[in-house]
């Protein structure tokens, strides 16, 4: 074989173990990129991962605890309208004795009146002292007062029997809210 020709087959055998050296050290960058690569995908994937753990164990207490809250708040209802009802109770039992004072004030001042009546007519029949007109006049003039103070108690029974209306209505109002949240609540522990 000829001298120079084998240089050539010999340089052309190095170019081609050069070329081979060069490539696998591409390869081995390669291969550790891809290994850097997915180190780095698998950190994401974990810390993610961790992310989404995290939000659902708090968004698991929340939904558990949810329920307890609406409890605590039915309770807090509940116990409002027992204490409304009570007071609404109250009212109706004051009222009712404000009506029958004012009943009875009513009956007291027509038997007053009749006494007057009759306290003149048997004025005029006799030819009475002075001093017996000046409390026949004091009587009258009482009962006058008197009829002024009943008048001014009805009218404030007509304003009570009205703040009772609009109580019993606010009243039902809450209570149509307690069977809402009564409901919903049912809904959620289902």
């Amino acid at each position: 074989m000829d001298k120079r020709l084998l240089e050539q087959v010999q340089q052309a055998m190095q170019a081609q173990q050069d070329t081979i050296i060069r490539q696998e050290k591409m390869l081995d960058g390669q291969q550790r990129y891809m290994e850097q690569q997915l180190r780095k995908k698998d950190q994401d994937i974990a810390e993610l991962t961790a992310s989404l753990n995290k939000l659902a164990e708090t968004k698991t207490k929340e939904l558990e605890r949810l329920p307890t809250l609406f409890k605590e708040l039915q309770t807090s209802m509940t116990e409002q309208t027992n204490v409304f009802n009570g007071w609404v109770a109250y009212q109706k039992e004051h009222v009712t004795t404000q009506s029958t004072l004012i009943s009875e004030l009513l009956a007291l001042g027509n038997v007053q009146m009749q006494l007057v009546a009759q306290l003149k007519t048997y004025q005029s029949t006799i030819t009475p002292p002075d001093y017996l007109k000046s409390d026949t006049t004091q009587l009258e003039s009482d009962t006058v007062k008197l009829e002024d103070g009943l008048s001014e108690l009805v009218n404030a029974q007509i304003k009570i029997e009205q703040s009772q209306a609009k109580i019993t209505g606010s009243q039902t109002a809450i209570q149509e809210e307690v069977k809402k949240l009564n409901t919903l609540l049912s809904k959620l522990e289902s």
